[in-house]
This record gives C-alpha cells, sequence and structure tokens, in this order.
C-alpha cells in the first residue's frame, strides 16, 4: 500500500504486507472439468520470446453493477482520474517489463474452497478428491473487494461418486491480449478510513502456473482523487508503486521468485530461488539476489563488493526498501510526490532478478540520493555525523537534496532517527510559478520561482548587511551551510555537471560546483552544490507536459506504411491492438523509452504514425537524435511485426523535411533548415528549433496525406482497455 506523505504532515508506514497477506493466491488447478465438455484450455504462459507485459484494466464500480466489465474506462471525477492514471502507468510498464506471452485468452482461477463444500474422501473411488457438494452461499470470486466478473473465471462442476460430472458453469470466454489482469475499485473502505494518509492499496490475487502474477487489484481512496493537492502525475507515481507491488515486488511473493540462469524464458530451466532475503548480523532483513546486489554496489561506487539491499523494517516480511538508503524509490513506504520519486535502477534489478521478466534497464531513471556515497551511507550509526551532505542535523532551513524545494532538517519514522531537508508544509516548490512573489512585493533576496528554478543554500541579499558579515568568498575558507538558508533561483545547465544561476535583475552568473560566488548587485553568497544539478545530458524540467514551442524539445513525427497479408482489413479492436504491436517493436528497435512517443495511430491503409517529442522527466537522448537514429535503423532494416497470425513489415521509402502547426512555421522551418546546411558547410555549429516529420512507406499502399501536427498540448496516447 502507498501511503501519500502529506509535505508537513506526520509520516505513515505502507501497509502492503498486512494488504497482501489477507488475499489468498491462487495458481491454476489440475482440471475439475474433463476436456470433452471444457468450452477452453487451461491458460500458461507460452514458450515466446519475451514480449512487452500486457496489462488490461477492469474498471469494477461497485458491488451493484455486478462487477460489470468497462471497455472505455469513462467514469466520472475520482474514477477518471484512477483509470487515466492506470493507462498511463501501464503503458509506461509496457516498456519496461516484458514476458513470454499468455497464449489464447487469459482465466482467472476459482477457489475450491470457496465454492466447494465438501469432496469426495475415498481414494478407491474415480472422483476423489473432487467436489461433491456445493457451497450453497457462493456467490463468485473476488480479489480485495473487487468481484471478477464469470466472464474471466474457469467453470467449475460438481461430481457425482462416480461417473460423469453435472457441469454448474462452464469455462468463460477469458481476456484476449492479456499478461496480466488489473482490477481497479474507487471506493470508501474501511482502510481508507482508518488510514487517512493512504492514497491507495494493491495485491496480487492470481498467479501462473510459474508463479508470476496474472491479476490483481488497485483500491483507490476516493477522497484523494478529488483533492487538488494530488496532481496527475503524483497519481500516477502511486498507481506504478501498487502496481510494481502486484506484479511482484512483495514480501508474500519474494519467496516465489525464480532463478533461470538460461535467460528470461519462463519454464526454462528455472527453480525456485533457495535465498531471496536474510538477515545480516544486526538483524537488518535484506534482499540478496545477484542483480539487486551488483545494481546497489554500482550505485554506491563500491563495485566488487557483494552487497544485499536493506529492506524496511516492517515485521518478519517487507515489501519497501530502507528509506535511509534508497530515499526516492519508486519503492520506499513513504510517497513524497511525483517529482521527487524515480524507477530506479535497483528496483529494476529486483524485477529482473524474480525470473518472471525481462528487463528494460535502460528505462531506469537515476537515483540521486546516496549515490557513490560508499558503504557506509545510509547506517543509522553515520547518518548524523557529518560524513554525508545528504543527511542534516539540527532543525535549520535548506534544500531538499533534488534542490527542487526549499526544506527543513527534520526526520520520520522510516529515517529511524536520521534528518534529511524534507520539503516544507506551504509553497516551498522552486519550479511553481505560482509560488512567486506578486508584482510590486518587496524580494529581498532576489528570488525567482519558475520551471527551471532551484534551491541554493545563500545568504544573499540586496539589502546592506551588518559590518560584521563576510562579503567575499576569499575571506570564508570554509564556508558552512548553517550560515545560509534555501532560496529559489534560476538554473541553466552549460554541459553536463556544470550551471549557471541568475537572480531578479542580475545577469546569468557561471556557478561552479562546490564553490560560493557573489551575484552582481547583491551581498552576501550563493553556494553552487557538487553532483546535484545538470547530472543528465538535459535540462530537465519539472512542469507537466503543456510547454510552450519556444521551450519544448524539438518536434517530430515519424509515419509510414505497412505491408500486409493480401486482402487483409482492420476493424477498429485490431487497429488498436496491431497499433500497440508496432509502436512497441518501434521503441525496442530505437532502443528508447515510450514517453518520447504520442498519440499512435493507424489507418484502414496500414499507414502508422506517431508523434514525437520529450516530455518533462523524460530521460535520454535529444528527440531529434532518436528520430534520426530511428529513420536511419528503418532505412537499413525493416520493421517486421507479427500480430493475429500475420506479418506486417515496412520499407523504407522517404524523407521529407515540413512542418505542421502553421504555414508561416513551415517557412520558417524550411529557411533555418537551408541555413543550417550552409551553416554545416563551412564547419560552423548551430542550434535551431523547429520540426521535421519523417515519411516511410511501404510498396502499394492508398497516398497518405498527414493531417495537421497537433500541439504539444495534446493528450497522451493511453493503452486500449478490454
Amino acid at each position: 500500500m502507498l501511503l501519500l506523505l502529506l509535505l508537513g504532515a506526520a509520516t505513515r508506514r505502507c501497509l502492503h504486507d498486512e494488504t497482501q497477506k489477507s488475499v489468498s493466491l491462487l495458481r491454476p488447478p489440475s482440471s475439475q472439468l474433463p476436456s470433452n465438455i471444457r468450452s477452453s484450455p487451461l491458460t500458461f504462459p507460452g514458450s515466446r520470446d519475451p514480449q512487452p507485459l500486457r496489462i488490461q484494466t477492469c474498471h469494477i464500480r461497485d458491488p451493484v453493477s455486478g462487477g460489470a466489465w468497462d471497455p472505455e474506462g469513462d467514469g466520472m471525477g475520482g474514477e477518471s482520474r484512477a483509470l487515466a492514471a492506470v493507462r498511463e502507468a501501464a503503458q509506461r510498464l509496457q516498456g519496461v517489463l516484458a514476458v513470454p506471452p499468455v497464449q489464447g485468452p487469459l482465466l482467472l482461477s476459482r477457489d475450491p474452497a470457496q465454492y466447494c463444500h465438501a469432496v469426495w474422501g475415498d481414494p478407491d473411488t474415480p472422483n476423489y478428491h473432487r467436489c461433491s457438494l456445493l457451497n450453497p452461499g457462493y456467490k463468485g470470486e473476488s480479489c480485495l473487494g473487487a468481484k471478477i466478473p464469470d466472464a474471466h473465471l474457469r467453470g467449475y462442476a460438481l461430481w457425482p461418486e462416480q461417473g460423469p460430472p453435472q457441469l454448474i458453469q462452464p469455462d468463460g470466454p477469458g481476456v484476449q491480449n492479456t499478461d496480466f489482469l488489473l482490477y481497479v475499485r474507487v471506493a470508501h473502505t474501511s482502510k481508507c478510513h482508518r488510514e487517512p494518509s493512504i492514497i491507495a492499496y494493491a495485491a496480487c490475487c492470481q498467479l501462473d502456473s510459474e508463479d508470476r502474477p496474472l491479476a490483481g487489484t488497485i483500491v483507490y481512496c476516493a477522497q484523494h482523487l478529488t483533492s487538488p493537492s494530488l496532481n496527475h502525475s503524483d497519481i500516477v507515481m502511486a498507481t506504478l508503486h501498487e502496481l510494481l507491488h502486484a506484479l511482484g515486488f512483495s514480501g508474500q511473493l519474494f519467496k516465489k521468485w525464480r532463478d533461470c540462469p538460461s535467460g528470461p524464458s519462463v519454464g526454462e530451466n528455472c527453480s525456485t530461488r533457495q535465498q531471496v532475503t536474510r538477515r545480516d548480523e544486526w538483524g537488518q532483513l535484506l534482499l540478496t539476489t545477484p542483480t539487486v546486489s551488483h545494481s546497489l554496489a554500482k550505485h554506491l561506487g563500491v563495485l566488487g563488493v557483494s552487497l544485499g539491499a536493506p529492506l524496511e523494517e516492517e515485521g518478519p516480511l517487507s515489501s519497501h526498501w530502507e528509506a535511509r538508503l534508497l530515499q526516492g524509490s519508486i519503492m520506499t513506504a513513504v510517497f513524497d510526490g511525483a517529482q521527487r520519486t524515480r524507477l530506479d535502477p535497483i528496483t529494476l534489478a529486483a524485477f529482473k532478478d524474480s525470473g518472471w521478466y525481462q528487463v528494460n534497464h535502460s528505462a531506469a531513471e537515476e537515483l540521486l540520493w546516496g549515490h557513490g556515497s560508499g558503504l557506509e551511507f545510509g547506517l543509522v550509526t553515520t547518518c548524523g555525523s557529518g560524513s554525508s551532505d545528504f543527511f542534516c542535523t539540527g532543525s535549520g532551513l535548506g534544500c531538499h537534496y533534488l534542490h527542487l524545494d526549499k526544506g527543513s532538517c527534520s526526520s520520520d519514522p522510516v529515517l529511524e532517527g536520521c534528518r534529511m531537508y524534507k520539503p516544507l508544509a506551504n509553497r516551498s516548490e522552486c519550479w511553481k510559478k505560482e509560488n512567486g512573489f506578486p508584482p510590486g512585493a518587496e524580494n529581498p533576496h532576489g528570488e525567482i520561482y519558475h520551471s527551471q528554478s532551484r534551491c541554493f543554500l545563500s545568504n544573499l541579499t540586496s539589502q546592506l548587511l551588518p559590518g560584521d558579515k563576510v562579503r567575499h568568498p576569499s575571506q570564508i575558507p570554509h564556508l558552512k551551510e548553517e550560515e545560509l538558508t534555501g532560496h529559489c533561483y534560476l538554473h541553466q545547465c552549460t554541459e553536463r555537471g556544470a550551471y549557471k544561476v541568475q537572480l531578479e535583475g542580475s545577469p546569468w552568473v557561471s556557478c561552479p560546483p562546490g564553490k560560493a560566488i557573489q551575484i552582481p548587485g547583491y551581498y552576501g553568497l550563493l553556494f553552487c552544490p557538487r553532483g546535484r544539478l545538470c547530472q543528465t545530458n538535459e535540462d530537465t524540467d519539472v512542469t507537466s507536459p503543456s510547454m510552450s514551442l519556444s521551450t519544448q524539445d524539438l518536434l517530430f513525427r515519424l509515419s509510414f506504411g505497412l505491408a500486409g497479408p493480401p486482402g487483409h482489413s482492420l476493424g477498429k479492436e485490431e487497429g488498436q491492438e496491431l497499433t500497440e504491436a508496432i509502436l512497441q517493436s518501434l521503441v525496442r528497435r530505437g532502443g528508447a523509452r515510450r514517453c518520447y512517443f504520442h498519440s499512435p495511430s493507424i489507418t484502414t491503409s496500414l499507414v502508422f504514425t506517431v508523434h514525437m517529442w520529450k516530455p518533462p522527466g523524460c530521460q535520454g537522448p535529444s528527440v531529434g537524435m532518436l528520430h534520426r537514429a530511428l529513420t536511419l535503423t528503418l532505412q537499413k532494416k525493416p520493421l517486421e511485426v507479427y500480430y493475429g497470425g500475420a506479418n506486417f513489415t515496412t520499407e523504407y521509402s522517404k524523407f521529407l523535411v515540413t512542418s505542421g502547426h502553421n504555414s508561416s512555421m513551415t517557412h520558417l522551418g524550411l529557411s533555418v533548415v537551408l541555413c543550417l546546411m550552409l551553416l554545416i558547410l563551412v564547419g560552423a555549429l548551430g542550434t535551431v528549433a523547429y520540426q521535421k516529420r519523417a515519411t516511410l512507406q511501404v510498396g502499394p499502399s492508398a497516398p497518405y496525406h498527414s493531417s495537421e501536427l497537433q500541439s504539444p498540448r495534446g493528450s497522451f496516447g493511453g493503452i486500449r482497455e478490454v
């Protein structure tokens, strides 16, 4: 269960283990129906190569509705927010996790302990141990309060002592093109009422024959979905946390993890892992699998050392990382907002070690907390010694370690006495323009609130300092942080690890990491943090995707035709599924994250189109670089997509540079391209903001005239709900 850490409120622990323990984990049983009357086969994982994990959602509105299947997911209010978050979280995981796809429809198991009151106990009878008496109160299956539709379930029968059974319920049709089935509830439950800070909680309910999770439920506490304190990104990250619990990051499931030395293929040379967790000599619970240990050692900068990743102390089991060591990870017990949470490499390493998934490690987001800090980092015995500037002492004001927020030095139960700068309860976000000063208000520290503003420790002021105050860096060889407080100033990355800053009314000033600088027009000093800002090759913007063209990364549009089987036609549902299959192939071909690709579509004449731009928080190369790489690789090797028993292929045709924004932008874009070509010829370097579109077409297909490029303010492409 993921808990909302309301800024300034008491911290609460996540209760996933308690939730998961309340749910019975079902596996495919031996058949309770003879083969001649079963309506469909038992569902087992296939032996094909791993494909992106297909998550389908079923919205259960309330018990009165009978658990109706909601194919559109267009609920009202909080329900629509929850479903939009589920779609986005599931779409994100498609670019991260892959499994051998389930063959045929996914069918879930029924619990014999629920529908059967008694079984035949005589081993000499032909129907030994089969159901002899039905439970008259049986009302179907549920998963964490969500009633599972009969259409998703295997059938069951009543068996006489001898002879054929009486079929009570046949197998349902199941759910096609699905590897994991997620039920979604929005409710006011007793758990939500008892723990007011809970956003949502989840559990896994069903496993396949190799113990991989097949189905689970997320319950959203309705009061938070209508709260303005949670934005869409917060709900998405909360959903992602819960979904990762249900997919296997759970103390209840660690003991089922598998060791597959030959690779990711489920059921091939795999065995149950002999040890996933252990306690060290101090009683700390550790997750000790090989990829996790290597990933943590790499993170701390101690490669070659065999480490176990500490888990939060939550009783005999734990389903969260130790926050002192892995603050900011998606799988710590306390949620501190989407902007401060990362889908980190160590969490992805855990899913690799589960044996159930193939993992795209390039999808991991950098975890800054503790990076390169060595073996002693995060220990209760060292966190208060001043040996690491990730921790603080006392109760002063400073900056959260990501420098997005002002913070106060404080602790909470999961930190176990260690202290860090936690975001202030009110208007602490430097990156929110609305937190700025109103026009004409006094601003003696020259603060600027903006999407590119960050928190800096400083004592800068436009007012004269008392005569005993130091005004020049050379006069303070040992600048101490307690002399400074957090203030919000604009920053701009100049290269990896290097940046400059600007205050109200000041010029841009270079800010050498680890140094204290002066700003023209201000008295005092500003401290430039080392190893915290501009650590990636991009200047990350933490605002929502809505932004102007002038501040956004380059916009691109990629279109290409496909050749399919003769006479092949696409219905609406088939078109959506083929679109998703093409997009996944394209993502794998580019070795990129899914976040670059938006609003994919396909026409009846098999022309596929996707918009490419890089939203805030999407880490990786520039979209221009990715676009060029894709066009080159598609030119050299056609894309091949297998869907519905048929092959679809592309062939490189032509490449156009155009603009789909407006006519003036078209002329501007063409002019800029011509200028850029001239600059390249004379050996100059230039940076140009423009849009371009590549068109790839296959063989005999109908002429295609692309529509206007949508504004970057358009919606993200979502996954289809069954």
